[in-house]
């Protein structure tokens, strides 16, 4: 090691010790669910502009709940958690900056039951209209319709 390497060095570590980031002064200013669900809009639409439609549409499935700090999200599998998982750093930066509150968090959770369950043989396309509106088993009756 020479004497210029080791200068380079300690210079650095002075460096990394300017560009640290005092956590105890960042902002935890408060903010109310509209404020966030106004935010998170504003994120979707901002990712939709870059192109990220899937990250766009997955965050669009539920809306965020808030609890204190923590926004909890449900979706209805894992492939969806984990995308939001990846990409996560820059969604909290934009909450945390925008809403001047560096204590948010994510809390992410799977329900497969959430999942929708599509109708593909005639008597499911009819038991899902009949579930939206039960008048069309009446009429069903009445012109002796069959399915």
């Amino acid at each position: 090691m020479s004497l210029k390497s080791i200068r380079a060095k300690k210079e650095h570590e002075i460096k990394q010790k300017d560009n640290t980031i005092d956590e105890e002064n960042l902002p935890r200013e408060p903010f109310t669910q509209d404020e966030l669900t106004e935010v998170w809009n504003t994120f979707i639409k901002d990712i939709e502009k870059e192109g990220k439609m899937n990250l766009a549409a997955i965050l669009s499935i539920d809306k965020p709940k808030l609890k204190g700090t923590t926004i909890h999200l449900t979706f209805p599998n894992a492939t969806n958690k984990v995308e939001v998982e990846r990409q996560s750093y820059d969604l909290l930066q934009f909450l945390r900056k925008t809403l001047r509150n560096f204590d948010i968090s994510l809390d992410i959770d799977v329900n497969e039951e959430m999942q929708k369950k599509f109708a593909y043989t005639p008597e499911e396309k009819y038991e899902k209209l009949k579930e939206k509106n039960p008048n069309i088993e009446l009429l069903r009756k009445t012109f002796d319709l069959d399915l």
